[in-house]
């Protein structure tokens, strides 16, 4: 009986992975495809550039797709390498303002770390970077453009937190049971929103990996709240 549950899971897995795979390819090459055409007929050097754009555009959004699918192989087969070493929350929070430096929706990160003292967590650096990154892109993705997401860091008990919160449309209540599943997708969001639904199932198993947890809850006021935890190593009076 086991056995047979698992072979569905896994069946159901290959055809959630064919569904998004067909689809989160197809699209960004069908417009890759067609801006190259239209550059043929460009009236202008702006045109072209603007075109160039979307073209870099579209091929980060298969970039991203398939590094999730990689990173996916490489968390099943556990051959992603973790370097779990005191860290200072001040530093990953800075390295996440750089990764969105260059990006226009910039200001609407707000970044903190609460209380005076300098958090030190047990915690891979590389990989804390990746998922809060990650959650920050959903944020600013599914939440209105002049709204803002915060981020803040802080220490309960012997737990380092980090915490993203927007004001978006939060997670409908019918997909919070599943919300870290691989494939999993919020219904009313836009099916070009560029992702396949592998993000949050990536960041709940590099949290996992680092004897943290992450979860979800409605945001104060509407919108959605991640925050995930790490363990706290010493809190050093600045």
């Amino acid at each position: 009986m086991e056995h047979a549950e698992t072979l569905r899971e896994v069946d159901r897995l290959k055809d959630a992975l064919l569904a998004s795979v067909s689809h989160d390819l197809r699209t960004p090459l069908t417009t890759i495809k067609g801006v190259a055409r239209e550059l043929h007929d460009a009236p202008d050097v702006h045109a072209v550039y603007e075109r160039a754009l979307l073209i870099e555009e579209q091929a980060d959004r298969l970039n991203r797709l398939v590094t999730d699918l990689l990173d996916t192989a490489r968390l099943d087969a556990g051959t992603i390498p973790f370097d779990l070493s005191p860290n200072a929350a001040e530093d990953v929070l800075g390295a996440l303002e750089n990764q969105f430096a260059g990006r226009a929706d910039r200001h609407r990160i707000k970044l903190r770390v609460d209380g005076a003292e300098i958090l030190l967590g047990q915690f891979d650096f590389v990989q804390t970077l990746r998922v809060l990154t990650n959650l920050v892109e959903n944020a600013l993705k599914y939440a209105p453009v002049d709204t803002p997401v915060s981020v803040r860091a802080f220490a309960r008990a012997n737990r380092l937190v980090f915490e993203v919160t927007d004001h978006g449309p939060g997670i409908p209540a019918q997909l919070r049971d599943r919300l870290f599943e691989p494939f999993a997708r919020i219904e009313s969001a836009s099916p070009d929103a560029g992702s396949a639904g592998l993000g949050l199932s990536i960041a709940q198993r590099l949290v996992q990996a680092q004897g943290g947890t992450i979860v979800y809850h409605p945001a104060p006021g509407g919108g959605a709240q991640f925050s995930f935890d790490v363990p706290l190593v010493s809190s050093i009076l600045q």
